[in-house]
C-alpha cells in the first residue's frame, strides 16, 4: 500500500480496537515482496502468547486478507486455535491485494464451547481474558469492517479512474489492430490465436504485468478481427475465457473457485448485448483472472492446512489414512505431506497423535468413562495401543493421567 493508505488504516485501526477492545492488525502487501503487519504495541495479543505452530499473527491476519479478496473484500474465519477472526481486504489500482485490516482473535459465542475444543488446553485461562461478540454481532462488524476498507481503497473513484484509463488503452490497440489487418493477408484466425497464445504463456510464466499489459492488445484485437459483430465477439470471450480458465488454474489459482467464477461468468456474457458493456466489463473479468492465478497461489498452501487441520480435529476419532486427507483438499499425497510439513514444522502422522492424545487428556478427567471407549472416541484401535502412544508422548500412562488429576485411584 501507499503511505498515504497505511497511514488511513492506522487511523481506523484504533478506532476500531478502542470500540471493540480487540485488537486490529493493518497488513501491508508490497507488490513483489513479503507481506508486513503494523500492530498494536500498546494491546498485549493472545497471538504473541500462543505457541501454536508457525501460524503467527502475522500469518493468520494475511491468510483472512487473501481469503477477504477473493470473497467480495470481507472474510470471517477461525485460527487454528479455533479463535475467530475477521478481515477486510484493500485492493490496488489494478485490483490485486494491496493490504487490509484484521480483527481478532474473538471468541464467538460461549467461552466453553470454544475451551472444550482447545487443542492446546493450557491456553484456557488466556482464552476467558478474550473479548467475546455472538455470532450476529461478529457479522456486524464484518459489514462495518468492509465499508471502511472499501473507503480507504476509495473502490468507486478507483473503479472510474481504471475504466477511463482501459478505454483510452484499448482505444489505441483497436487503432493499430485496424492498421494490422487493413492488410488483407493478415485476415485470419492464426493472428488473433497467436496474440491469445502469448498471453496465455505470459500467465503461466507467472509474468502478471506482461500479461495485463497484453490483455488490451489481445481485446483489440478479437473486437476487430470480429468486425464489432456482438455475437462474433462472445464467441471469442468465451473462448478467451475458457483458456484463461485453464491457464489460471495451472498458474496455481484454485480449480473450483475458477470453475465457479467462469460459469458465471460465461451467463453473464450470454445475456450482454451492447458492445460497449461488453468491453468494459470483459476487461475487468479478464483481468481478475489474471490477478487470481498470481495472488490466490500466494495462499494456496495456508488454506490447505487450515482446511487439513479442522478437519483432523472433527474427525480424529475416525481411521484417518493419507488418502482420505489428500482427497479432502484434491492433492496428491506426497505433496500435501511436503506442504504440511513445510508449512507446520511436524509430519501429517505427528499432528494427528497430537490432536489425538490432547482430546484423550480431556476424556480422562471426565469420570465414568472407560480408558478403553476413550482409546476408542479418540482413534486409536485398541487400549494397549493407546496407552503405549499416551506414554510415548506424555510420559506417563493414561491410568496414572486420571490419577493426578483426580488425586485418588478410580475404576478404569
Amino acid at each position: 500500500m501507499t503511505e498515504q493508505l497505511v497511514e488511513k488504516c492506522k487511523k481506523y485501526q484504533s478506532h476500531f480496537s478502542g470500540l471493540l477492545k480487540v485488537p486490529c492488525n493493518v497488513i501491508d502487501v508490497p507488490e513483489n515482496m513479503a507481506p508486513t503487519m503494523y500492530g498494536q504495541t500498546e494491546i498485549c495479543s493472545f497471538c504473541d502468547k500462543c505457541g501454536f505452530g508457525p501460524h503467527d499473527e502475522l500469518a493468520t491476519c494475511y491468510y483472512g486478507c487473501n481469503e477477504a479478496h477473493r470473497w467480495n473484500g470481507k472474510y470471517i474465519y477461525y485460527c487454528p486455535m479455533g479463535l475467530v477472526f475477521i478481515a477486510s481486504s484493500i485492493s490496488s489500482e489494478m485490483g490485486s491485494l494491496a493490504g487490509g485490516l484484521a480483527i481478532g482473535p474473538i471468541v464467538m459465542g460461549e467461552y466453553q464451547d470454544v475451551i472444550s475444543d482447545l487443542p492446546m488446553p493450557e491456553y484456557a485461562d488466556e482464552i476467558m481474558k478474550l473479548k467475546s461478540y455472538t455470532t450476529q454481532e461478529v457479522r456486524h462488524i464484518s459489514e462495518i469492517l468492509a465499508c471502511v476498507t472499501s473507503e480507504i481503497s476509495g473502490i468507486e473513484e478507483q473503479k472510474y479512474r481504471n475504466l477511463l484509463y482501459d478505454q483510452e488503452q484499448i482505444l489505441k490497440e483497436i487503432y493499430k489492430a485496424k492498421d494490422y489487418y487493413e492488410d488483407t493477408s493478415a485476415q485470419n484466425a492464426d493472428s488473433l490465436l497467436s496474440y491469445e497464445k502469448d498471453l496465455r504463456a505470459a500467465v503461466l510464466r507467472g509474468e502478471k504485468n506482461t500479461a495485463l499489459d497484453m490483455l488490451n492488445e489481445v481485446l483489440a484485437h478479437v473486437y476487430v478481427y470480429s468486425n464489432y459483430d456482438i455475437n462474433s465477439i462472445k464467441a471469442r470471450m468465451l473462448e478467451l475465457l475458457v483458456m484463461l480458465s485453464r491457464a489460471t488454474i495451472e498458474a496455481g489459482a484454485d480449480s473450483n473457485e475458477v470453475f465457479r467464477l467462469s460459469e458465471s461468468y460465461i451467463r453473464q456474457i450470454e445475456g450482454n448485448n451492447d458492445v460497449d458493456q461488453l468491453a468494459v466489463w470483459i476487461s475487468d473479468i479478464v483481468r481478475r483472472f489474471i490477478i487470481q492465478a498470481f495472488d490466490l497461489a500466494q495462499v494456496k498452501h495456508s488454506d490447505v492446512v487450515f482446511k487439513i487441520t479442522n478437519y483432523i480435529k472433527k474427525n480424529c476419532q475416525e481411521k484417518l489414512t493419507l488418502d482420505t486427507l489428500a482427497r479432502e483438499v484434491y492433492l496428491s499425497k506426497s505433496y500435501l505431506s511436503s506442504i504440511f510439513k513445510e508449512e507446520t514444522g511436524i509430519s501429517l502422522t505427528d499432528y494427528i497423535t497430537n490432536v489425538r492424545i490432547e482430546k484423550s487428556k480431556k476424556l480422562l478427567t471426565r469420570e465414568g468413562i472407560a480408558i478403553s471407549e476413550i482409546a476408542m472416541l479418540c482413534g486409536f484401535k485398541d487400549q494397549s495401543y493407546f496407552s503405549k502412544v499416551f506414554k510415548k508422548e506424555t510420559g506417563i500412562s493414561p491410568k496414572k493421567f486420571r490419577k493426578n488429576y483426580f488425586g485418588l485411584d478410580v475404576d478404569v
